[in-house]
């Protein structure tokens, strides 16, 4: 059962301070969407080296969404920390967060994994990428996500529902670059391509190419990185015979997204906050928060997992992430229209 509204109190082991006693310093609060059990470890570590508790509110966006809305001025959040860059413009647009100010933290994150008014920023990210089994098709037949709109793949396309935010963000990449109605008319054809309705998540979809269901899929790198990187024979065997294509790279690049955090507007320990993403942007704190869920770190020159430095670099979608939330309305619309379930 997820922790709900409970609050974890993620303690270091050294000193009084990390302890929270009355002469340390008080805690900075964290509402994660994240359900990650590694960030908790990654705040200890904070905690371990500033003296400052960490305490952690989990719970899925909505319910923490609603929470931030009602608290208002009232509310415990320091930081809100969160998977995916439309969930933390829901955030911005609704005025619950305050610009960042720490020179640190904006020159740590590229430009095109940050708010444009410095509302948030990207911590760790990763790619929605094509899988294909090789033995059926080629590199060059999924060269771009509009390449899943051919014929050619009639019957032979897995992907999860329109609800997955993962595919509304990447429908909102779209619509950003290259409008509604030629988006619209792309989810059709993927839609016509189905070889099965959408359900599941990305594991699930790898899992259906390896029984057979089809052979191509829309995933996020990170899922297949676990399959590629287990110590598990048989997951590993899942993957064995599928290559990715990080799609759009001669043109406008892949599309990627975040998980990224930014300060509440109401933050009680501001400096504290500040110093949280400052230290999450670390390289030795990046490394670990953006190895232990697969995902690339953001900060430049820092070493991705072995399992993602293997598929190379790729040229990045760089004017979509800020517009994610922009165009997630549009996006579902869309794929409602077109019949993506």
């Amino acid at each position: 059962m997820r922790l709900a509204a409970a609050l974890l109190v993620l303690l270091a082991t050294a000193g009084p301070a990390a302890a929270g006693s009355r002469n340390g310093p008080p805690p900075v609060t964290v509402y994660s969407d994240r359900h990650q059990n590694e960030d908790a470890k990654v705040f200890a570590l904070f905690t371990k080296a500033t003296g400052i508790p960490v305490e952690l509110v989990d719970e899925d966006f909505d319910p923490l969404f609603e929470r931030l809305t009602k608290e208002g001025p009232r509310t415990q959040a320091d930081v809100i920390l969160s998977v995916g860059a439309a969930t933390l413009w829901r955030c911005a647009e609704a005025g619950l967060l305050q610009p960042i100010a720490s020179d640190a933290v904006l020159q740590a994150v590229p430009a095109n994994l940050r708010d444009k008014n410095n509302q948030w920023v990207g911590l760790a990210y990763w790619a929605r990428i094509i899988a294909y089994e090789k033995d059926k098709f080629a590199p060059a037949d999924v060269a771009n996500y509009e390449d899943l709109a051919d014929p050619k793949f009639q019957g032979q396309i897995l992907v999860r529902s329109a609800s997955s935010l993962y595919n509304q963000a990447l429908v909102a990449s779209m619509i950003a670059s290259q409008g509604t109605v030629p988006t619209e008319t792309w989810a059709r054809g993927l839609v016509a391509n189905l070889a099965r309705p959408p359900q599941g998540g990305d594991t699930n979809q790898l899992q259906a190419m390896a029984d057979g269901q089809g052979s191509v899929s829309i995933i996020n790198t990170r899922y297949w990185a676990r399959f590629a990187a287990s110590d598990k024979v048989t997951e590993q065997e899942v993957v064995a015979n599928v290559g990715v294509a990080f799609p759009n790279q001669a043109n406008r690049g892949t599309e990627v997204d975040i998980a990224g955090a930014g300060i509440s507007r109401w933050a009680a320990h501001p400096k504290a906050a500040a110093q949280l993403l400052e230290y999450l942007l670390q390289p030795e704190a990046q490394k670990q928060f953006a190895a232990a869920n697969f995902e690339y770190p953001v900060v430049t020159g820092v070493e991705t997992a072995p399992v993602l430095a293997g598929l190379g670099t790729f040229k990045i979608d760089a004017l979509a992430v800020g517009k994610l939330g922009k165009f997630a309305p549009e996006a579902n619309a869309a794929m409602a229209r077109a019949g993506w379930e």
